[in-house]
C-alpha cells in the first residue's frame, strides 16, 4: 500500500497551494429557525417508551439497531458499530427525548485523483464529477468512517403523541474533524442548552415528527478526514463523505429500528430534508433509486424536501453514449420519490475560474451554468421536459439568500438584523404538511413558481408579507461581511433620510431602480412605486395590515403557509414597526 502520510501531504498540498479560500456562507451548518405551537391535524398519535433513568446519558451501544450489510464486490459493506448516549427528556414540558448516536462504518464509492472535487468520495461519480467539469479516471474503493471523528446523529422525538413518521435532516457543506470544525460523536451534548433543536425541528416535533439530525464530514475546499482503500489495495486518504446518500439512508433505517424498540410499532413514513449539499445529495437519491429501496421493494425514504439545493445542482441528466438515459422508462419514474425543491431567488452565487478545485468551468457539460439559480432552474425544467410534475415541484422564494433571514448566523449583527427578514421556517412548515399529503393522500401540491419564462406554472415566485409588503430592500452581500457573503441576507429600510447602501462589494443596491445612488424613498413613496398605494394615498397602518392579509390569504389558497401561520403574521403586522412614512 502506499504510505498513507505522504498522501496527506500531497492532498493538503494540492488544495491549500496557491488556493485563496473563501468563505461565502453556503451552509456549513444549516440551523434553521422556525417558529413554535403547531399542532397535530388528527393524525394517529403513538406513545414511545422512555428510557429508565440508569440508562440516560451514559454510554450504551446501539448496535443491534444497525442498518444491515450489503455485500459490494465480494466484500461486506455498511454500519459497523454503534454507540450512543440517552439523555432522556431534554423538555420536560412538551416531553421531548433526546438520543445522541456514533456510528462507524464503511461505504463503496469512487475517487477521482485530481481536480475539481478530488476530496469527494463518492457513489454517483456520474454527477458528483461528471457535472462538475472533472471527466478523469475514477477509482473504486471502500471508505471506512468513524464517530470519533464526528459522523453521528443526534434524534429528538416526542415521549407521547407520536405521528409515526420522522425526518432526517440533512446539512450542507462543513465539518471536519482535521480542521477542528467536528468533535467525537459524544462531544455534542451541552447539558445548558440540551434542547437545542432548531425552530424547523421544534415546528416538526409539534407536528408529532421525529427528527434525526445528521452529522457527516463534508468539508469541501480542503482535505477531508478519512482514506479510500482503492480495488488495487492503494490507500487514497484526505476524502470526505459529503456525497453519498448511502450513509443517510443507512442513519434513516438505525433510527426505524431505534423507534420501533421504543415504541413497538415500525415508522410510517421517513422524509428527507436537506439544505445546501444536503438537498442534492437527496436529488441522488432519485437519481439512484436502487440505494432508496429495502428488500421488500418499499422505498426507505418517501419523500424529499430540497432546501436550496447547493450550486443548483444535481441536473437530472445522465449521458450514455450520447443519449441521455435518466428517467426514459416508466419503470424508472415509478422509483422516484415525491420531491419538493426550494429555490432561494436572491442567492447571487456562481462557480469561478479561482475556485477550479469546487467546479472546472472548460469541461462542464453544456447543460450545466456557472450560476446556482440558472442550474435550479435548468434541474426544474428538466423534470417538466421528462413528464417528472407527478412527482416533482419547484419554487422559488423572493428576499432570501442561501441561508435565509430566520438562521441563527443570519440574526442580530449590525446590517442583517433580527426583523423583519424574511422567515422561510414558516413557508417550510406549510410544505411540510403539502409533502405530507401528496404522500399520503395524493393530493396534488401547487404548481411550480418561477419568474424564469416558460418554467412556472405561474410567472412569479412565492411572495411571503415580508416582500409582498416591503418595509425596505432584501439584498445578498451584507456591507459587514464582505465580498465573501454571497450567501447572507442583509435589509435595507426605507427610512426616507439615508442614501442607498452599498453592498459587500461595494456595488449599490439600487432600492429605486433608477440606475443611480440616491436617497432612500420613504415607504409610501416605494408603495406608490410598486403600486401598492394609489398616487394620492398615504401608508397607515390599516393599508399595511390589508396588504399582508391580502399576500396571507393567497399564500393560504395554495396552502403553502398553515392558518396558525397566516394569523400570527396578521398578528405581527397590527404590532410591528414601521419606517417613516
Amino acid at each position: 500500500m502506499r504510505h498513507a502520510g505522504e498522501q496527506v501531504r500531497k492532498s493538503v498540498e494540492r488544495f491549500e497551494k496557491g488556493v485563496r479560500m473563501r468563505t461565502q456562507g453556503t451552509a456549513a451548518v444549516f440551523s434553521i429557525v422556525m417558529i413554535l405551537g403547531f399542532g397535530l391535524d388528527g393524525v394517529a398519535q403513538q406513545a414511545l417508551r422512555p428510557a429508565s433513568l440508569a440508562d440516560q446519558s451514559s454510554m450504551a451501544s446501539c448496535a443491534q439497531f444497525m442498518a444491515p450489510k450489503k455485500n459490494v464486490n465480494g466484500k461486506m459493506v455498511g454500519q459497523e458499530n454503534c454507540l450512543m448516549q440517552d439523555h432522556g427528556l431534554v423538555d420536560p414540558e412538551r416531553k421531548y427525548h433526546r438520543v445522541d448516536m456514533g456510528i462507524t462504518g464503511t461505504l463503496s464509492g469512487w475517487i477521482v485523483k485530481e481536480g475539481a472535487r478530488s476530496n469527494h468520495f463518492t457513489s454517483a461519480p456520474d454527477f458528483v464529477f461528471t457535472q462538475m467539469g472533472n471527466h478523469r479516471p475514477r477509482f473504486h474503493g471502500i471508505l471506512r468512517y468513524e464517530a470519533e471523528k464526528g459522523t453521528s446523529l443526534i434524534l429528538f422525538y416526542p415521549e407521547s403523541g407520536w405521528n409515526g413518521k420522522f425526518y432526517v435532516m440533512v446539512h450542507g457543506v462543513g465539518g471536519s474533524f482535521l480542521s477542528g470544525s467536528m468533535s467525537s460523536w459524544d462531544q455534542n451534548f451541552n447539558s445548558s442548552s440540551s434542547f437545542n433543536a432548531t425552530k424547523i425541528e421544534t415546528a416538526m416535533l409539534e407536528k408529532g415528527y421525529a427528527v434525526a439530525r445528521t452529522r457527516r464530514n463534508a468539508d469541501r475546499d480542503r482535505p477531508g478526514d478519512y482514506e479510500a482503500v482503492l480495488d488495487n489495495g492503494e490507500v487514497w486518504p484526505g476524502q470526505n463523505i459529503n456525497q453519498n446518500p448511502e450513509l443517510i439512508l443507512d442513519m434513516a433505517r438505525l433510527v426505524r429500528n431505534f423507534l420501533k424498540d421504543r415504541s413497538g410499532r415500525e415508522a410510517t413514513r421517513i422524509y428527507w430534508y436537506g439544505h445546501s449539499a444536503g438537498a442534492h445529495m437527496g436529488f441522488l437519491v432519485n437519481f439512484m433509486p436502487e440505494v432508496n429501496l429495502e428488500p421488500n421493494g418499499k422505498h426507505t425514504v418517501d419523500g424529499i424536501l430540497a432546501d436550496d439545493p447547493g450550486g443548483g445542482f444535481y441536473v437530472p441528466i445522465l449521458m450514455k453514449n450520447g443519449q441521455d438515459v435518466l428517467f426514459r422508462t416508466p419503470e424508472e419514474k415509478a422509483k422516484f420519490v415525491k420531491t419538493f425543491s426550494i429555490a432561494h431567488q436572491l442567492y447571487p452565487n456562481f462557480y469561478s475560474v479561482d475556485q477550479p478545485w469546487q467546479m472546472e468551468l472548460a469541461t462542464v457539460p453544456s447543460y450545466v451554468s456557472p450560476s446556482y439559480l440558472e442550474n435550479k432552474r435548468t434541474a426544474a425544467r428538466v423534470f417538466r421536459e421528462k413528464n417528472m410534475m407527478s412527482g416533482f415541484r419547484m419554487y422559488e422564494i423572493k428576499g432570501i439568500s442561501h441561508n435565509s433571514g430566520d438562521t441563527s448566523p443570519e440574526s442580530g449583527r449590525g446590517d442583517v438584523p433580527t426583523l423583519p427578514m424574511v422567515e422561510l421556517s414558516r413557508f417550510i412548515d406549510g410544505v411540510v404538511d403539502l409533502l405530507d399529503n401528496w404522500v399520503e393522500k395524493g393530493t396534488e401540491p401547487p404548481g411550480m413558481r418561477s419568474e424564469s419564462p416558460g418554467l412556472g406554472d405561474q410567472r412569479e415566485a412565492v411572495n411571503l408579507p415580508e416582500t409582498a409588503c416591503p418595509l425596505g430592500v432584501y439584498f445578498a452581500y451584507p456591507p459587514s461581511q464582505g465580498a465573501g457573503s454571497a450567501g447572507s441576507t442583509a435589509f435595507a429600510p426605507f427610512d426616507g433620510v439615508s442614501l442607498e447602501p452599498v453592498d459587500g462589494r461595494m456595488e449599490l443596491v439600487d432600492m429605486n431602480e433608477n440606475g443611480k445612488r440616491d436617497k432612500r424613498e420613504r415607504v409610501t413613496e416605494a408603495w406608490r412605486r410598486l403600486g401598492l398605494l394609489k398616487p394620492d394615498e398615504t401608508l397607515s397602518r390599516a393599508k399595511y395590515v390589508a396588504c399582508v392579509q391580502n399576500a396571507v390569504a393567497t399564500l393560504r389558497k395554495d396552502n403553502f403557509i398553515t392558518e396558525k401561520v397566516g394569523n400570527l403574521y396578521i398578528q405581527e403586522a397590527g404590532t410591528e414597526e414601521l419606517p417613516a412614512r
